[in-house]
């Protein structure tokens, strides 16, 4: 399956993190949760595990035009079913058990009241630029380049840090674009 750009680069980030990774975890919403009276599927985005550590992460572009009480309690909805299917399914309770659960939303554009709303009920807000600042200097930094990148993008970064195509100056934002 094709991931959008901010899943992308989130799966790739805590990867580079040290983070078990697995993407698009798909489960079915039973039809008593959905609010539709149907049965529905979603996934989670990213899910990623470390010791003592798991991460159920949503990823977004941007999280909607509706009004921010609106979108959140949809997005905290999703957290919900989403954590209870990691509590119930057999091989997921396993990996989870005895870890701190992080929910995290990733999202490259938001609106303050929408994350007033997330971050008092435990859901964390990472931005996808500043997620691509990090994992940019994670692969400039030299013990994390260890021969070359597998992945095709993280190659792709990693020469364009090479060539200076990508410096301080781009990353602090102080660059000019046309």
């Amino acid at each position: 399956m094709t991931l959008g750009y901010v899943e992308d680069l989130t799966a790739k980030y805590f990867m580079k993190k040290g983070y078990l990774v697995n993407q698009n975890v798909w489960f079915q919403v039973p039809k008593e949760l959905s609010g539709k009276g149907v049965a529905g599927w979603s996934d989670i985005d990213v899910f990623a595990l470390a010791p003592g550590e798991s991460l159920v992460i949503q990823c977004k572009s941007f999280i909607g035009t509706e009004k921010a009480e609106i979108v959140s309690q949809k997005i905290i909805r999703w957290f919900e079913y989403a954590t209870d299917f990691l509590q119930k399914d057999d091989m997921y309770r396993h990996w989870i058990q005895g870890t701190k659960m992080r929910k995290i939303l990733v999202v490259d554009w938001t609106v303050k009241k929408a994350e007033e709303i997330l971050k008092a009920n435990d859901i964390e807000i990472l931005y996808y630029d500043d997620l691509l600042k990090k994992l940019i200097k994670l692969l400039k930094k030299g013990e994390k380049r260890k021969g070359k990148e597998d992945d095709p993008t993280l190659r792709m970064l990693c020469a364009m840090i090479d060539k200076g195509i990508i410096n301080k100056k781009i990353l602090k934002g102080n660059e000019k674009t046309n």
